[in-house]
């Protein structure tokens, strides 16, 4: 007898590739059959997300199988597994053979798995080695190296710690499922023995968990490393923020002096052309030309903030008004002098 275990996607190209199949749909402890020939000779079934063909003589199929047993019933004292061979006593061939086939396919899951997260792990192991080769430069570097250039690693090391969670998570759970394929296959054992089949994979899954460790502790290493870097670069641009302000604020202190400058200038000239300012005492006319000047920086300012605001402010109205008087004195004192 033999028994074909296939990924249940595969399902139905298998049942096209057979003949001489009708429905039978019957449940079966904790598997499905699907469908049985003429003959009874071949039995199609499901169990969980592996399907399975139990078949008396040899098959081929257009699908490669997970795995492929074949089941000898003979008068042997216990269930053996040797390779792909079991051995079962013959007079416990039909309860054997119940435990048997989700037995073997939880057994096969877990194999594949196995060797998949083997893989998977050695990948990882390679990127593990990548990420800790650009957090220690990033870590020792993080005093000397400029904004960009830290901007620039950090970035690179984000991108890398995400493809390396994707595909640890990936294999995180691919362990779980390997746990849980061996301890449905340890219940349906019971009846049987193969321990030391269960216990050989048990071992192999944890020099797996030796890995999940390490991969975990890379990825607390990374984002405790990104974290430095973030704190390195909010100190950076304090600092570059703080010194833009430093060279705004005297930038505008210029610009309002050279402002003050230009406007007393002009608005002597201009008051010159309509009044005697020789006639005029000399403080009066700097006083009001510099409260003139004066008012002038303060109002373009609230110019400015009005505009940036879309709203006038009550310092615009008070600036305005004094601006008002100033102008109203200027042409009194002409008047009178």
């Amino acid at each position: 007898m033999f028994l074909y275990i296939f990924p249940e996607k595969d399902s139905e190209e298998v049942l096209a590739g057979l003949k001489n199949l009708k429905p039978a749909f019957k449940a079966e402890r904790d598997y499905e059959v699907f469908a049985v020939s003429n003959d009874g000779k071949i039995v199609a079934g499901k169990y969980k997300k592996t399907f399975f063909v139990l078949s008396e003589d040899s098959l081929s199929f257009f699908v490669e199988p997970l795995e492929t047993y074949q089941i000898i019933f003979g008068d042997s004292n216990e269930v053996k597994l040797e390779n792909s061979t079991v051995y079962v006593p013959r007079e416990k061939g039909k309860g054997v053979l119940q435990n048997l086939i989700p037995f073997l396919s939880e057994i096969t899951v877990a194999k594949i798995l196995i060797k998949d997260a083997r893989l998977r792990a050695e990948h990882l192991n390679k990127e593990e080695t990548k990420i800790i080769s650009e957090v220690t430069e990033i870590l020792e570097g993080a005093k000397t190296l400029s904004v960009s250039k830290l901007e620039e690693l950090a970035y690179s090391i984000s991108s890398l710690k995400g493809s390396f969670f994707s595909a640890y998570m990936q294999f995180k759970d691919e362990l779980e499922e390997i746990s849980s394929s061996l301890i449905r296959a340890e219940e349906y054992s019971r009846e049987f023995g193969l321990d030391e089949l269960i216990s050989s994979l048990r071992i192999q899954l944890q020099s797996l968990r030796q890995y999940e460790s390490s991969f975990e502790s890379t990825l607390n290493g990374v984002r405790d490393a990104l974290d430095t870097v973030h704190l390195k670069l909010e100190s950076l641009h304090r600092k570059e923020n703080l010194e833009l302000q430093r060279k705004t604020s005297s930038l505008q202190a210029a610009a309002a002096v050279i402002e003050f400058i230009a406007v007393f200038y002009y608005s002597m000239g201009i008051w010159s052309k309509y009044a005697n300012l020789s006639a005029i005492p000399k403080w009066i006319s700097f006083s009001l030309l510099a409260i003139l000047s004066t008012l002038v920086v303060i109002c373009t300012e609230a110019v400015g903030e009005a505009l940036a605001s879309k709203k006038l402010s009550g310092r615009f109205y008070l600036v305005t008004a004094l601006l008002i008087l100033t102008v109203f004195a200027m042409f009194l004192v002409t008047i009178y002098y």
